[in-house]
């Protein structure tokens, strides 16, 4: 759809011209092609790290492992932390911790620590914290430089991307060192290290094991049990999507299209197809046009929160893209192999939110899954061509 044609789709359902420009801002496509030079699964150098950690967490515990690589978990969370000379020459400057306050958890040896495999990814760290306490804690710390925070009750996941590993950086260092022994490491490290954060900066997922989206599991209909285990599923699936994105788009927003995106991965991971009241729950849907206070659709308005008006128009809009993902989805049956699933969601990935919406939302993303069927590394030249044309 051009933009005459998307700014006449919302004119049905929303009237005034500012909260269409609002939603017209929303909804620009930011997944328009893959990075140049693009191969999945992606590897990355830090998991040799966590590998050697997750080894030695099944010693000590997987707490007590993360405590000595993980800095920010070796400081409590408390007002005003991030702002001390302690808290600063441990997690900025890599010196060693003097101070004998420590996160305060109440069940440490519930947490886990696993280095979890996906398709579309390749492996990645995975915190698994299943007390809800020290699952928000443990968000705090690491998100939000152990400053208290309040996080949104349907929040049950978080994606890390970037935090430092000292432990990595002293281990270049004494390699370099043991190379050069007379060199100046501080100057190296300015012109070669920071200029690199992959040889410093880790990503990794922290999940809760509480139901998913807040969703009980008589609202979705099966045993308490089975949905612990699915909601699990659904959030690492619903993660490594988010990552998948950063790293074969180069992009990762507070946006309802990534929303629809991860959990679109994460649905079809547990049932091998899209269950679009699920979905609809998920995001305080369910009894559409009404919508639930609390639901996760509030929490991803982006950097500056809609006006009313547009938050109602996004509603319309994330309704009729559920409702198009859903005849996609049926119209190619169930999903059998993981280069399938992939392709459904790189289609759902290149097709913008408006497009998906609008009467001819299934045909756009039939064309763009067959597209990326037949040639799934796009060249970008002849993308950018065919968007001129």
């Amino acid at each position: 759809m051009n933009e005459k044609e998307k700014y006449l789709f919302l004119k049905e359902f929303v009237k005034s011209e500012p909260a269409i420009d609002e939603l017209l801002r929303y909804a620009e496509n930011k997944f328009i092609s893959p990075k140049k030079n693009n191969s999945l699964p992606i590897e990355d150098s830090y998991i040799d790290a966590w590998e050697s950690y997750h080894e030695e967490s099944r010693e000590i515990g997987a707490f007590e492992t993360l405590k000595k690589y993980v800095v920010r978990l070796q400081f409590p969370v408390q007002e005003g932390i991030s702002k001390t000379e302690a808290y600063k020459n441990v997690t900025l400057r890599g010196k060693p911790n003097t101070s004998n306050a420590g996160l305060v958890l109440n069940e440490p040896a519930l947490i886990e620590l696993v280095i979890y495999e996906n398709n579309m990814i390749g492996k990645v760290p995975v915190i698994i914290v299943p007390n809800n306490d020290d699952f928000n804690t443990i968000i705090s710390a690491l998100t939000n430089k152990n400053e208290p925070q309040t996080l949104p009750k349907s929040m049950g996941a978080s994606f890390i991307n970037g935090i430092n590993n000292w432990d990595r950086i002293h281990r270049l260092k004494k390699d370099w060192l043991t190379q050069n022994p007379t060199g100046n490491w501080n100057v190296y490290f300015k012109e070669h290290v920071l200029p690199n954060p992959h040889l410093f900066k880790d990503k990794l997922m922290v999940l809760s094991t509480k139901a998913y989206s807040g969703i009980t599991s008589e609202i979705i209909g099966v045993s308490q049990s089975d949905w612990k285990s699915s909601s699990l599923m659904i959030r690492r699936a619903h993660e490594c999507a988010h990552l998948f994105t950063l790293q074969y788009y180069g992009c990762m927003a507070i946006n309802m299209h990534d929303e629809i995106i991860a959990d679109y991965a994460g649905i079809t991971e547990v049932l091998g197809k899209f269950n679009k009241e699920w979905f609809l729950q998920f995001i305080g849907l369910e009894n559409y046009p009404a919508y639930r206070n609390g639901g996760r659709l509030q929490n991803y308005q982006g950097t500056t929160e809609l006006s009313k008006e547009a938050f109602d128009g996004l509603k319309t809009i994330v309704k009729k893209v559920a409702d198009t993902i859903f005849r996609f989805d049926t119209i190619l049956g169930e999903i059998t192999t993981s280069s399938d699933q992939l392709n459904r969601i790189k289609s759902i990935c290149e097709t913008d939110l408006i497009t998906m919406a609008s009467s001819g939302g299934v045909e756009k993303l039939i064309e763009k899954y067959n597209c990326i069927k037949i040639s799934p590394y796009h060249d970008h030249k002849k993308q950018e061509n065919i968007r001129r044309s």
